[in-house]
């Protein structure tokens, strides 16, 4: 079985081009399956724009969301209806199933699948570089689109070592280095979603479905391959970074809980994922990892083939 895979296509009015060679690219292969793995676009909208570019792609299209795909300019926000309901439907107008929706067996293989979510275990640990100091800040989204920052009840300015889970889940962080100003890196995701409950616990119940699916598709196939978006496995986040705002990203790459429920599936063989922006093919715990970002300049499909 040939598979092609991307992710992260963040289509929008500039990449539109490069997203469409992309698609051309995709067509080529002729593969017996596509997959997308997450963030078409900024919101419905786009995510339909850049599914719609891979009409007439042959085989078996498959996609899962990304947060980008999420993503509203405006409160009240509607994420969960979002990603339950208009998400799936989008896909299916332009030839997709949306693997958050239920299972796909083609032939012997299943594949299975979420978006995921991130819980902030895969946050590094080790300060990016010496002598920082760190207050984390609330972020929120105020009248006219403008971005909000508020102190954190009770926080007090650490060092790096010292942010945990809760630091990481007011989604922004003021940093300094000796005399150098005052820094300030920010998550994104509250100024454009709310699923009204925390990451964590959206993170968990991401993993529950991937179980849920694999004991659907449980002897009826010979092998699995399993599609998020976000990270999942530890594994493929364990570089260390230098740039306090890219170390501070990290804690918002996914979940090891994904790959834990993904390992329980008999037969996985392959992960595909995104979101780390960086085009990977690694093994981890004897499966094959593919990290299928598109977001470089020079970064092409990846062609995956399962034999036997």
């Amino acid at each position: 079985m040939r598979i092609v895979a991307v992710a992260d296509l963040h289509c929008d009015e500039k990449r539109r081009p490069r997203v469409a060679a992309i698609a051309r690219a995709v067509r080529a292969a002729e593969a017996d399956v596509l997959v997308i793995a997450g963030d078409c676009g900024d919101g419905v909208e786009q995510a339909g724009e850049a599914l719609a570019l891979f009409e007439g792609v042959g085989g078996t299209r498959l996609m899962v969301p990304g947060n980008h795909d999420l993503w509203q300019d405006a409160t009240p926000f509607e994420t969960r209806r979002i990603y339950e309901e208009a998400i799936p439907a989008v896909a299916a107008e332009h030839g997709f199933h949306c693997l958050d929706r239920g299972p796909v067996i083609v032939g012997e293989t299943a594949f299975v699948g979420a978006m995921g979510w991130y819980d902030y275990e895969m946050r590094q640990r080790e300060a990016p570089e010496g002598d920082l100091t760190v207050t984390p800040i609330n972020v929120s989204l105020r009248e006219g689109g403008k971005m909000g920052f508020s102190a954190v009840p009770g926080a007090a300015e650490t060092g790096w070592e010292g942010l945990g889970p809760e630091e990481y889940a007011a989604n922004g962080l003021v940093w300094q280095a000796d005399d150098d100003p005052p820094q300030v890196a920010v998550w994104s995701d509250p100024l454009h979603l709310d699923w009204e409950q925390p990451a964590a616990e959206v993170a968990a119940a991401m993993a529950q479905h991937i179980r849920a699916q694999i004991g659907e598709v449980a002897g009826r196939c010979s092998r699995v391959v399993g599609v998020t978006h976000f990270v999942p496995f530890a594994e493929l986040a364990d570089y260390h970074l230098q740039s306090p705002r890219h170390a501070y990203a990290k804690a918002f790459l996914g979940s090891p809980l994904l790959g834990e429920a993904l390992l329980e599936a008999e037969g996985l063989e392959l992960v595909i994922y995104g979101h780390r922006h960086r085009q990977e093919v690694r093994e981890v715990r004897g499966v094959v990892t593919a990290d299928a970002a598109v977001t470089g300049g020079d970064d092409m499909p990846l062609l995956l083939t399962l034999t036997g």
